[in-house]
């Protein structure tokens, strides 16, 4: 090659053509798709399909042209609907006959002691009329001989028809061997509303499996045989996706007793059969999709019933074997939790066997996936592993891999904390947890909680081809705008932080926050709910708290407060209360409670109604406001005994009886 003239500008490079494009998951999808409709745009306009189509079109009047030149024709559709019509006569008319007609009503759930001979029966019974008419559709060709294009064309419209009809006819007593299992009145609605719809799809398949015979395709034209192929293959999808939709859940019944999973049965049999029912309708919908796909980019070839066959082979394998690995380790899941009286490593295992239970059935899916592709001509692994297909699955796997390590951090953590706040260890021995630790952990919890799912959705935002950095810098503008207008929310995070840290409140405690009182029932980074006496639930922000009583900490105080008459001894009074006090120290169900015994603090003042003598008792949090009305009680009744005025009498007026009350009054008025 030529070197460049001196001062020459360098040429530009070329781009390298097999490089995957730039831009994370969505750019690269957006250029394979930009470049699938390209080509679809190319081929329908100008390319196979527009060239196919006209060359059709050019063979099909050219033969006919011929045909009708020479008066073939006229004798080709006498000899034919000559044929069609005897066979169609003997399929349908010997059903006319009274020992050929079917008796559905001969199977009978009370009749189980002949069932297989009366199906046996039954099946001769309906093929009796079909054989003729295979008979005389294979046999006419050579009775009455034509041209081996004449015959050709007339097995391909009568073999498709004859395929049908004996699928409808044998499908009958097939499916009452399904009567004791799945019931009767299931299968007689399949008789009428499925099995029909089976024979549609039987035909159709079969006429497209006879156009692709390469004696047909000369007899018709290359591209006729294929346009009339295609046609035939749309209209079988169409078929079948109708039927899909109307006949679900016929269908789901007809496989299984329901759609639902059974793998708490122990049969593996059964959990398979019951999810390939449940989701039957997804699988032949992808099936047929799959196979208008493969026709319309001209990767399919072959038999639509022989692939999708082998597509159900395929899945059902697969499933049976994730079944038996899934079961397996449900088993050892279950077996683990039953038990769970291991440590923290034990716990672990257990929540990462559920994870790999579910790994396993995503790997299954993709598998799947991929060898059901591979069967209608498509190999996913070469196509994802080249070009546009690996600028898709390198975002793809970096994605399900960031997904599978915060799966794995958020469950060890999880399993950690609710560890951390079992209320029993591993040898049934109850924990002593303290407050501090019940309220801080939930909400170390959650902070990592949002941490992770914040990373994860970076992450996978940045693999998707988002621009993370100014995504950042809208989020910090968006925040500082945020703190300025939320000072009070900054204020109550800020506040609540400290408390929680200083280990002021925690779950449990009662508090007093001046013009609200409770038991603090949860707690947040920005609030603490409490619930008063009535039952009622305040949410109280952080900053609103300006001054906090917790009488959930320490010791407790009741004060004892007696008042007694100014003739009362002071001495045997205060006496009585200490006895009263020591006496209820040593009652075991008070014991426990009280710290000290009562502490008598003296003659506090003198007022109207008596002498105030007051006292204290240290309880425990919380418990002096029963250990104070035990002594009340104890002590009013103890008052009683030794004579005790608690306050001074009152003068009082006795009114006499009535009868005295009115002699009273008549020696006033005298």
């Amino acid at each position: 090659a030529a070197a460049p003239a001196p001062g020459a500008a360098p040429a530009a490079a070329k781009p390298d053509e097999d490089a995957p494009p730039q831009g994370g998951l969505l750019g690269a999808v957006a250029v394979g798709l930009t470049d699938i409709g390209q080509t679809v745009r190319d081929q329908v306009n100008s390319g196979s399909v527009y060239s196919r189509v006209r060359s059709a079109a050019s063979q099909a009047s050219t033969r006919l042209y011929n045909a009708f030149g020479s008066g073939d024709i006229w004798g080709f559709l006498l000899w034919a609907f000559a044929g069609w019509g005897l066979a169609l006569a003997f399929l349908y008319g010997l059903r006319t006959l009274p020992w050929l007609r079917p008796r559905a009503d001969r199977f009978h759930p009370d009749r189980r002691a002949a069932f297989w001979r009366t199906a046996g029966l039954e099946a001769v019974r309906r093929l009796v009329p079909w054989l003729p008419a295979v008979a005389i559709a294979i046999a006419w060709p050579a009775v009455l001989p034509r041209s081996g294009d004449a015959a050709r064309i007339f097995l391909a419209v009568a073999i498709p028809f004859l395929v049908g009809s004996f699928v409808i006819r044998i499908g009958g007593p097939l499916l009452y061997l399904l009567g004791p299992v799945r019931g009767w009145r299931i299968v007689r609605y399949a008789e009428r509303r499925i099995l029909p719809w089976i024979g549609a799809l039987a035909t159709l398949a079969v006429a497209s499996t006879m156009l692709r015979a390469p004696d047909l395709r000369w007899t018709l034209g290359f591209d006729v045989a294929a346009v009339l192929t295609f046609i035939v293959d749309v209209a079988l999808g169409i078929v079948a996706v109708i039927f899909i939709f109307n006949r679900r859940r016929g269908v789901q019944r007809l496989i299984s007793d329901s759609g639902t999973d059974k793998t708490r049965d122990g049969k593996l049999y059964k959990a398979v059969i019951a999810r390939l029912a449940a989701n039957w309708h997804l699988l032949g919908l992808v099936i047929v999709v799959g196979h208008l796909i493969s026709r319309v980019l001209g990767i399919g070839g072959g038999s639509f019933i022989g692939r999708a066959m082998v597509t159900l082979a395929a899945i059902t394998i697969v499933t049976t074997l994730t079944y038996a690995l899934s079961g397996g380790l449900a088993k050892l899941a279950h077996s683990m939790q039953v038990g769970k009286k291991g440590g923290l490593a034990y716990r672990l295992t257990w929540r990462y066997l559920e994870a790999v239970r579910r790994l396993l059935r995503l790997l299954a899916t993709v598998l799947i996936i991929i060898i059901a592709l591979r069967i209608w001509n498509f190999d996913a692994v070469v196509w994802f592993s080249t070009g546009i297909g690996l600028a898709i699955a390198r975002p793809i796997l970096s994605i399900a891999a960031i997904l599978m390590v915060g799966w794995v951090v958020w469950i060890a953590l999880d399993t950690a904390v609710d560890y951390a706040l079992l209320p029993k260890d591993n040898s049934g021995r109850a924990r002593d947890h303290s407050a501090r630790a019940r309220t801080l952990l939930p909400l170390l919890r959650n902070f990592a909680f949002v941490v992770l799912v914040v990373m994860t959705v970076i992450a996978i935002l940045s693999n998707l081809g988002v621009n993370v950095t100014l995504l950042l810098g809208g989020v910090s503008i968006f925040g500082l705008a945020l703190g300025f207008g939320s000072q009070q929310l900054v204020q109550d995070v800020i506040t609540g932080l400290f408390m929680l840290f200083e280990d002021t409140i925690a779950v449990g405690d009662t508090i007093d926050t001046g013009d609200r009182n409770g038991t603090v029932e949860s707690v947040t980074i920005r609030t603490v709910r409490i619930r008063d006496g009535d039952g009622a639930l305040h949410t109280i922000p952080f900053s609103q708290i300006k001054a906090l009583k917790n009488r959930s900490r320490g010791l407790g105080v009741y004060t004892v407060k007696v008042v007694v008459g100014y003739d009362a001894n002071l001495d045997r009074v205060m006496e009585v209360m200490k006895e009263v006090g020591q006496g209820l120290r040593e009652d075991p169900s008070f014991s426990p409670d009280m710290l000290t015994g009562l502490e008598i603090w003296g003659v506090d003042q003198f007022t109207p109604d008596g002498i105030t003598i007051m006292g204290g008792l240290k309880t425990r949090a919380l418990k002096q406001w029963g250990v104070g009305r035990a002594f009340n009680l104890r002590l009013k009744q103890r008052f009683d005994q030794e004579g005790i005025p608690l306050t001074p009498p009152r003068p009082s007026l006795v009114m006499p009886p009535a009868p005295a009350h009115r002699e009273l009054e008549q020696d006033i008025g005298a």
